[in-house]
């Protein structure tokens, strides 16, 4: 069994924006405006997950970090050992 892990991260943030006319009364509507991008980041995820599916000696997992997966995902890409 491994006794040491060095770990390192790699981001892929994604903000979503959206402009407002000036008489724009605040974000009573519950950013409504973002259930469009639902599909859109799910798409980017199974396209990252296919993408390191392709690499032989990589396991790649989940990670839950507390936050709901509409605001975060997290991927462990995890090497089993090396020399």
């Amino acid at each position: 069994m491994p006794t040491y892990v060095e770990e390192r991260e790699f981001t892929l943030r994604l903000e979503l924006r959206c402009t407002f006319e000036e008489d724009y009364q605040g974000d009573e509507d519950g950013f409504e405006w973002t259930a469009e991008a639902a599909p859109m980041t799910a798409a980017v995820v199974a396209a990252a997950v296919k993408a390191l599916d392709q690499f032989p000696g990589w396991t790649l997992r989940p990670r839950n970090r507390g936050r709901a997966p509409e605001d975060e995902v997290t991927l462990v890409l995890e090497r089993a050992v090396c020399t």
